[in-house]
Parts: C-alpha cells; sequence; structure tokens
C-alpha cells in the first residue's frame, strides 16, 4: 500500500510559466506542501482545476480557474478527469490517499477510492494554517531528536546474548556504560522515520539509580514487572489468535498463593499448565527483544525532569506523523487501540504536550553533557 497526498490548487500564483510546486504562492498551499513532504509518501500531486493531476515538477502556465465557481456538472466531469489520470499512477482500491484539499476538489472523487485521510476536516483557513503549523513544528523537532538519539544506538540487547538460561542480566549489555539515572529510547528492527531508525518506545524510572534494573525488567522473563513485555507478549497472542491471551493479561500466581494450592487438586493442575504456558511466550518475547530491540540512554539525576522530559518525548514521537509504523509492525497485532495507532509500545503519554524549542535546547545542553555529539 502506498501514500499519496492530493493538495488543492490555489487562486494565488506566480505570473510565469514554472514548476506546479513553485506556481501556486498563498500561505495555506506552501503549508500543504510543506507538510505532505514531511509525511515522505510514495507520491504527491496537485489536483488543479485547469490541468486536473499535476506532478509537482510538471512546468505549467498559470491561469485563472477554480473548482469553486464551478457548477456542480462541471466538477464532476472534472473529477472523472482526475480519476482517470489517478488509475494509471496509483491503485484506488489499496493505496492510501490523504486529502489536503477543500470539499469541491474531493467530493467527487472519494467514491471512487477505498481508503483516505482528511486530517482537516471542518476547519477553516486559519484554524487549517495553524494545525499545519503545529505538525510541521512537531515533525522538525521530532526529525531532530531522531537523528540525535540515532547518533548514539550503540547498545544492543543481543550483542552479549548467547543462551538464556546460561547467562546472567548484566552480560547482555555493559551496565558501565549506563547510567544509574535517566531516561531510555527504543528502536526496533526494521521500523523507519526521518530518515533513520523509528522510535518505538521511550521509558524511566522513579525510583534513585534504577535505570539499569528498570532495563534489566524489560529483559527478565516476568511480564508482571514490564508492561512492555506484556504489550509484547498480547500483540504475540493476538496475532496467533491465541484465546490465552485472557489469562497473559492477568498477574501470575503469587508464590505464597501457589504454595497454599492442593497438589493433588485440579486447580494446582490447571495453575501448573498455565505457568507452563506463560514460560513459553515469556521466552518468545524474550527472543523477540533480542532479536529486534536496541537502545540508548542519557543520564537526568533529578527525578522531576526525567519524568517531565518522558512525557514530552513520547508526546513528540507520538504527534508526529512521520513517526508511523510499516505495515509488519507486531504492534499493529496489538489489542491496544493506542499501541496500533501511535506506533508506540505505550499507551500513556500520547499527545499531550510535546517538546518546545526551550525544551530541544535543554535536552540538547543534557544530551551534550551525557557524551552526545551534536
Amino acid at each position: 500500500m502506498k501514500k499519496i497526498i492530493l493538495i488543492s490548487c490555489a487562486s494565488k500564483k506566480i505570473n510565469k510559466k514554472i514548476k506546479a510546486q513553485d506556481l501556486y504562492i498563498s500561505a495555506l498551499f506552501q503549508k500543504n506542501l510543506q507538510y505532505a513532504k514531511s509525511l515522505n509518501p510514495d507520491k504527491i500531486f496537485i489536483l488543479s482545476a485547469k490541468y486536473g493531476l499535476l506532478k509537482l515538477d510538471k512546468e505549467v502556465e498559470p491561469y485563472d480557474k477554480t473548482l469553486n465557481r464551478m457548477r456542480s456538472y462541471e466538477i464532476k466531469e472534472w473529477a472523472n478527469s482526475v480519476l482517470s489520470q489517478l488509475q494509471k499512477v496509483v491503485d484506488l482500491n489499496k493505496d492510501e490517499f490523504v486529502f489536503l484539499a477543500g470539499d469541491n476538489y474531493r467530493k467527487f472523487l472519494l467514491p471512487s477510492i477505498n481508503n483516505y485521510k482528511i486530517p482537516m476536516l471542518g476547519l477553516g483557513i486559519g484554524k487549517q494554517l495553524k494545525w499545519l503549523k503545529e505538525k510541521i513544528k512537531v515533525s522538525e523537532i521530532c526529525h531532530t531528536i531522531h537523528q540525535w538519539f540515532n547518533g548514539r544506538k550503540i547498545h544492543y540487547y543481543h550483542q552479549m546474548y548467547n543462551s538464556m538460561e546460561k547467562h546472567s542480566l548484566s552480560q547482555w549489555f555493559n551496565e558501565q556504560e549506563i547510567p544509574k539515572n535517566g531516561i531510555y529510547i527504543l528502536f526496533e528492527k526494521g521500523e523507519c522515520a526521518h530518515s533513520t531508525d523509528r522510535i518505538v518506545r521511550i521509558g524511566t524510572h522513579t525510583g534513585k539509580n534504577k535505570l539499569r534494573s528498570r532495563l534489566k525488567e524489560h529483559l527478565n522473563e516476568n511480564k508482571d514487572r514490564s508492561i512492555f513485555r506484556k504489550n509484547i507478549g498480547r500483540a504475540l497472542l493476538n496475532k496467533d489468535n491465541d484465546p490465552f491471551i485472557e489469562q497473559w493479561n492477568k498477574n501470575n500466581l503469587t508464590k505464597k498463593n501457589e504454595k497454599a494450592l492442593d497438589s493433588n487438586s485440579v486447580e494446582f493442575i490447571k495453575q501448573k499448565e498455565i505457568k507452563e504456558k506463560v514460560k513459553e511466550i515469556e521466552k518468545r518475547v524474550t527472543k523477540y527483544i533480542i532479536d529486534n530491540i536496541s537502545f540508548v540512554t542519557f543520564q537526568i539525576d533529578d527525578k522531576d525532569k526525567r519524568l517531565e522530559l518522558e512525557s514530552k518525548i513520547i508526546s513528540t514521537v507520538s504527534c508526529c506523523d512521520e513517526c508511523k509504523p510499516f505495515p509488519n509492525w507486531l504492534g499493529l497485532s496489538s489489542p491496544k487501540e493506542k499501541i496500533r495507532k501511535s506506533g508506540l509500545w505505550l499507551v500513556n503519554e500520547l499527545c499531550k504536550t510535546p517538546l518546545s524549542e526551550s525544551d530541544l535546547k535543554e535536552l540538547k545542553n543534557i544530551l551534550e553533557n551525557a557524551g552526545y555529539n551534536i
């Protein structure tokens, strides 16, 4: 499935023959185009009242024509012509279309398109401009932090891994390279955004000097100590349509309650079978993490500042329209809608308050002090 963006033309134009992307000089068109490019789509087309479907680099003469001054039957004829042009270059049934266009430019196209989005539906021009500016700013900041963090993506869960049963957690990564207090950023094999590896989780810790132990909890085979592990397990089970997901969602039986069971009882046998199944899934989760997840860390000793920046980085990535998962990302099999929609192994702090310019400067200073070469 390809992503296709359709932008409506504008009345304000340069008075000479020029490439289509440079012809329209209204603020709304320029912001639409900037936002469209930030999404890294497969194709961007302009919906021109005169020329129909235009490639961005197609040189055209200026014109004085708009669908907003045309009758309904004329707009239908125009739409049919555009659909004929589209069918030659895209798949109307399978591709995803994003309309950055007014009602007249889309209403007779939509019935022939199976999968489409209209992100600014119902917004006036002023609100559209505000929405676009916010989206573009988030994308720019998100691009920056992706470049920063990927520049130091040196720790891999699988580097020291040999055998789950034979090696202690301290052998899976060098603890001395990880600060005692700070934030961790996770990446996942096969996931990309902003021309680099895509961030799939941001996390921290509340207890003092607990960053290293928090990372180990994601490696320990105990889903009840790591919501990250539990969510990966949920996605694996849901992908397999395994009804055991209902049991996986529950906390494990405590050792005290386990000892209280009669070893000859039906419940004891049932719990033993559940325990074995949980162990099996835990190993699948661990293998997935070992094979696919890499991470970076940076030091922040102050607890409140850690939590604040964690929340803002999560919000920035989750609000960024470019940071969307690839079609085969495991998280898309999650029963949690927030995980599927955000592309993050998270359900909290999504799309709240993103990083501001001043936050970005502060984060830059923190990363430089932590040894990042920015």
